[in-house]
């Protein structure tokens, strides 16, 4: 082998390296809670979470309103699908629309399984989600940062939160 080949081989290695550490650190720089990130491998958002930023937002549309601008939403993404919508009447105008999203990881084409929930209150409309891993038994904070993601995507698209 000469020299100029060997020079090359060993940049290319370093800098196949450089990537690699370079990933590797934004993975672990990513993680936000290292004991839940390890064993869990779905996120909620709900009234009452832990967390501040994963607590259900009530917004002054309708469910079908703030389920059209998810769905806009989702389709100006390119790692988040629609799989399904369905809309269930319940008593007295209540209305629920649910949501089945899958957003697919970068690099490895994970797929996290994500069902939002639109229900009607009086005159406003409060969301909640899961976000599910398909593998695993930890997400490293993939699915908590998904549904961080969905809030910060609707409150882009200019949604009446109250």
């Amino acid at each position: 082998m000469t020299t100029a080949r060997k020079r090359r081989m060993t940049i290319v290695g370093l800098i196949a390296f450089a990537v690699t550490v370079v990933w590797l650190g934004n993975v672990l720089w990513s993680i936000d809670d290292w004991s839940r990130d390890w064993s869990t491998n779905h996120a909620e958002i709900t009234v009452d979470a832990n967390d501040p930023a994963l607590r259900s937002p009530v917004f002054s549309e309708s469910p079908q309103d703030v389920a059209q601008r998810i769905e806009d939403w989702v389709a100006s993404q390119s790692l988040w699908t629609l799989q399904a919508k369905s809309t269930q009447e319940g008593s007295s105008q209540e209305r629920i629309v649910t949501l089945h999203l899958v957003r697919t990881t970068r690099l490895f084409r994970f797929a996290d399984d994500i069902r939002v929930q639109l229900s009607s209150v009086d005159d406003s409309t409060r969301l909640t989600a899961q976000s599910q891993s398909r593998l695993g038994k930890g997400d490293l904070g993939q699915n908590p940062r998904n549904l961080k993601e969905l809030l910060r995507g609707l409150q882009s698209a200019d949604l009446g939160e109250r």
